[in-house]
């Protein structure tokens, strides 16, 4: 097993051999996917009435003073976390919300946990690698790397165009932002971030019809 064998389709496949379809749910493939917070929260809802009012959050990462896993209230600050872990070291440059292939950076310590918040991750300045972006190579490294065999070079060109529905028809909405093309790109290429938005415009447009 390699990364991303977290994502839902990859895990079904790794485990039970099946392929979900493209543009299709676990459901469609006779398997219903959910991890263990979520199991947890159904529960808690059905045997006690208690609806999803807190989570476990990891607070980790070089530039944290004392690492925990901690259960929050949703709507607690990330700051209030973050000093009951010891605060943060004078060398942490950046915080990302999630992990470091698939989260997002986070300027503000005053954004609170929500419902999707699985981490807090501090990193030191040593660890920030400032990537120039350059033209394109064609060198195919990140379609060796998506793990569901899509085309991220030619989706990355549609999106510089901004020819959103092409980018559909090419099976965008597949793309699980596992951020493998991004990483491998010589050419730095933010490959894995213009995906993220050319699919909220999909879903926007979609919403407004």
């Amino acid at each position: 097993m390699k990364y991303p064998q977290g994502a839902e389709k990859m895990l079904i496949t790794a485990v039970l051999g099946k392929e979900v379809p493209s543009g299709k749910l676990p459901i469609d493939a006779g398997v219903v996917v959910s991890n263990v917070g979520t199991s947890a929260a159904i529960w808690d809802l059905v045997s006690i009435q208690k609806p999803l009012i807190e989570r476990v959050v990891t607070v980790t990462g070089p530039g944290i003073e004392r690492p925990a896993n901690l259960m929050v209230p949703i709507g607690t600050p990330l700051e209030k976390m973050i000093e009951f872990c010891g605060g943060l070291k004078d060398s942490t440059s950046r915080l990302i919300l999630g992990g470091p292939m698939m989260g997002m950076s986070q300027k503000s310590l005053k954004a609170p946990v929500v419902k999707g918040t699985s981490g807090v991750l501090a990193l030191t300045k040593d660890l920030i690698v400032e990537k120039k972006v350059f033209q394109c190579v064609r060198c195919g490294r990140c379609v060796e790397a998506c793990p569901i065999f899509l085309n991220p070079s030619y989706l990355g060109l549609l999106a510089k165009k901004g020819l959103y529905e092409e980018m559909e028809s090419m099976h965008l909405m597949d793309c699980m932002e596992c951020g493998c093309c991004s990483y491998v790109c010589p050419s730095g290429i933010p490959l894995v971030q213009s995906f993220r938005v050319a699919k909220a415009i999909l879903r926007e447009r979609k919403a407004k019809k």
